[in-house]
């Protein structure tokens, strides 16, 4: 009689930008969600969130056990080069900017870091133009730099949220202080019941202000307003 395969364990874990990768991991490996752990991805070494550790489930994770790998636990020397890397990040983030002010003058880059491996630079930026043409500038930026590029445009909310603000209330915008997910449904129509000047319904961002969305949920429990 066969013996039966034994099934693979994965981990789930979260990059500094937020993305959410599976990596395949020891059996004996039985980490604590929330640490920082080093795992190797398609650009190289990198450290991670680890968000929990479960056996293999193709329902769940896919029809093939990932191929990204986890390497260990992040160390003290782990820790350390993030932190070197630091230093490099913003030394490629002044060189990426003015290579692309020379085709986006309103170029603005509030986010860049380098992955641990030094392989890799996440960058997102923010301009007035909606996706424009970068491969020109990333392709002689990697030649010259001899590093990855994975860029990304933001939107008002997000610039504000990574720069951090004041909002018209003179406390720290909900997006950088507390807020995970921006509150969806509010409209101008959605927003009439609120007693509201137009001037009053922006934040920093020039979108609606986030925390339009919980006046209107108490003016709704209130009877003021239809939901």
């Amino acid at each position: 009689m066969e013996a039966a395969a034994s099934v693979p364990r994965i981990a789930h874990v979260r990059m500094p930008e937020k993305g959410l990768f599976t990596v395949r991991c020891a059996d004996s490996f039985a980490g604590t969600a929330g640490g920082q752990v080093v795992v190797n991805l398609d650009y190289g070494l990198d450290l991670a969130e680890l968000c929990d550790v479960a056996p293999y489930d193709p329902a769940r994770d896919g029809a093939h056990p990932p191929g990204f790998t986890f390497v260990r636990p992040a160390g003290p020397d782990d820790l350390s080069a993030a932190a070197a890397n630091e230093s490099r990040a913003r030394e490629l983030r002044e060189a990426f900017l003015a290579a692309a002010r020379r085709v986006v003058p309103d170029m603005r880059v509030p986010y860049a870091r380098l992955a641990l491996g030094g392989g890799r630079l996440f960058v997102r930026y923010a301009c007035e133009r909606l996706r424009p043409d970068l491969h020109a500038v990333i392709s002689e930026f990697r030649r010259a730099n001899q590093v990855g590029v994975s860029a990304w445009q933001m939107g008002p909310r997000d610039e504000v949220r990574v720069m951090g603000a004041l909002g018209p209330c003179g406390r720290v915008c909900c997006c950088t202080s507390w807020q995970q997910k921006y509150p969806g449904g509010l409209t101008q129509e959605s927003l009439k019941g609120l007693g509201l000047n137009a001037a009053a319904l922006n934040g920093v961002c020039g979108r609606y202000k986030c925390c339009l969305a919980f006046e209107r949920r108490l003016a709704c429990d209130a009877g003021k307003e239809p939901r």
